[in-house]
């Protein structure tokens, strides 16, 4: 039975989250990297993937439903806006 060792190294900071590359060296090699975690401010690790891509994502849609669950944020926020009216202007005319 074999015991391997993972270490985080820090990639970024989001909020109350961090993206950790995890590796079994203490020392960072990006080609030794195995995955990607979403880790709490307590130290939990919250989710792994494989690419850091798809970490980012997990850790921007869980702020977004943190930011739903709180009320902080409505859904009609995110909804896509009008586009904007014509002035009846011609292009490089300026309204006097």
């Amino acid at each position: 039975m074999s015991v391997t060792n993972e270490f985080q190294h820090h990639i970024r900071t989001k909020g109350k989250f961090q993206i950790v590359a995890l590796t079994h060296d203490a020392d960072f090699d990006q080609h030794q990297v195995y995955a990607y975690a979403v880790v709490s401010s307590d130290g939990l690790k919250m989710r792994q993937e494989l690419t850091l891509s798809a970490a980012q994502r997990w850790l921007d849609d869980e702020i977004l439903r943190e930011l739903l669950s709180k009320g902080s944020l409505s859904p009609d926020m995110m909804a896509q806006s009008r586009p904007a009216e014509r002035s009846g202007l011609r292009t490089g005319r300026k309204r006097r």
